[in-house]
Order: C-alpha cells, then sequence, then structure tokens
C-alpha cells in the first residue's frame, strides 16, 4: 500500500510504496472550502514517465483523493481525466497523511470509468493489513459513487462531492 505525506508548511510531498520512496517538491497549494489543491512537476521513475505535471484534490472529510495529469500525447494514460485513489486521511496541523488502500477509479476524458485494483483491495484484506471496518466502507462509499456516476455522471458527482471551483481546477491543465 501506499502512503501519502504532505506537508503544506515546507510545501513538500512525500511517497512511500513498496517499490520506492519519493521527495517532490509542490509548486503551489490551493485552499478549497474543505479541500486542499497541489500542483507539482512529475518526477521521474521507472514507469510512467510521459507525464509532466501532476494535481492532487486532497479531500481530508472524504475517503477520496483525486489526481489529474498533463501527459505528452504519446502516454499511455493521456486519455484519463481523474484518477481517484479510495484511502484515509490523517491530519495533523500542516500535515496531512493520506493512505492508499489500493481501490482506484479511473475517469476517462470521454466520461466513461472503469474500477481498478479491487483485487489488490482484496488482496490487502486478507493480509490483514486493511481493517474489516475500512474494507467494507470503502466498498460502501465505492458504490455509492458508482451508482451516482450512472445517475448524474463522473463529472456532477464529483461536483457535488467537492465543488465546482475544486473540480475545475483539477481538470484544468492548460
Amino acid at each position: 500500500m501506499k502512503h501519502y505525506r504532505f506537508d503544506m508548511k515546507i510545501k513538500k510531498e512525500f511517497l512511500n510504496s513498496p517499490t520506492r520512496e519519493v521527495k517532490v517538491d509542490i509548486e503551489n497549494i490551493y485552499k478549497f472550502n474543505n479541500s486542499f489543491g497541489i500542483e507539482r512537476n512529475w518526477m521521474i521513475l521507472d514507469k510512467h514517465n510521459s507525464i509532466k505535471k501532476i494535481k492532487r484534490l486532497l479531500l481530508p472529510d472524504k475517503m477520496i483523493m483525486l489526481t489529474s495529469f498533463l501527459t505528452h500525447d504519446n502516454s499511455i494514460i493521456k486519455d484519463y481525466l481523474i484518477y481517484i485513489d479510495f484511502g484515509k486521511y490523517l491530519t495533523n496541523g500542516n500535515i496531512i497523511e493520506f493512505e492508499d488502500l489500493e481501490l482506484d477509479i479511473i475517469i476517462k476524458k470521454d466520461g466513461s470509468f472503469e474500477i481498478d485494483d479491487i483485487d489488490e483491495l482484496i488482496d490487502e484484506y486478507e493480509k490483514h493489513h486493511i481493517k474489516k471496518n475500512e474494507f467494507f466502507t470503502i466498498l460502501k462509499y465505492e458504490t455509492n459513487l458508482i451508482n451516482k456516476f450512472e445517475k448524474f455522471n463522473p463529472i456532477n458527482t464529483l461536483i457535488e462531492e467537492t465543488n465546482d471551483i475544486a473540480l475545475k481546477w483539477l481538470i484544468n491543465l492548460g
């Protein structure tokens, strides 16, 4: 599982995962109602190096973190509009932490969406890395979002989950 730590005072994003530890500068931080937008350049890694810039919308009162990418034209993720990570937040002063619980939804530019990594969520639960109540809460939240996506479309649903200004900031990468 991945663990993110955002230090809003020194403008740094830290990522710990089974394969790497990353520390990168945050260029800009934006405060929306109950959320924070962060924007940074992409750090060269072993995968996904077709990305130029990344934006994240941190929603500490929800169970999701939204990410958008500005990519090169040849990117394998060029059709992604919003990548939704499901997890849990912990905030302490200027520090916002997000523990990614593996379940993701990818919203594409054509308005379609796909569920990703549900098998990883189940594996982590079966290994007892995710508590039973967290597991079922995440599944319930995801199911609720998907039902709303199908009824209202993903963008309108995410506007309701966040707010219009924050979501427009996230997907305006021009």
